[in-house]
């Protein structure tokens, strides 16, 4: 009956839209990123941006903690460049950086 439509009328449309969304589509490759809290002390935290720069990290932003040395920055790392982040960033300031 002409309500109940068959493939032969949906497969070709569909076919076409699909098409259609390829050809006009802006394709990107998107890497996977973390969210890095860094908790270091105030006189250490330069360490940190020189080894976020090396992995190609993006500081987001600092915060100081109130009533404490400490101070809590934020910054998107690619997971690619995380592999051995701990480590470099311990030697970088010399032991006194906690990432989470």
């Amino acid at each position: 009956d002409a309500i109940h439509r068959g493939g032969g009328q949906i497969i070709p449309t569909t076919r076409r839209c699909i098409y259609a969304c390829q050809l006009t589509a802006s394709p990107r490759i998107c890497e996977p990123v973390y969210l890095v809290e860094i908790q270091v002390p105030s006189a250490a935290a330069g360490g940190i941006f020189g080894v976020l720069n090396k992995r190609r990290g993006v500081p987001i932003g600092s915060e100081q903690t109130a009533g404490t040395p400490m101070e809590v920055v934020k910054a998107y790392l690619p997971v690619n460049e995380s592999f051995g982040f701990t480590g470099a960033l311990r030697a970088a300031t010399g032991g006194q950086a906690f990432p989470q």
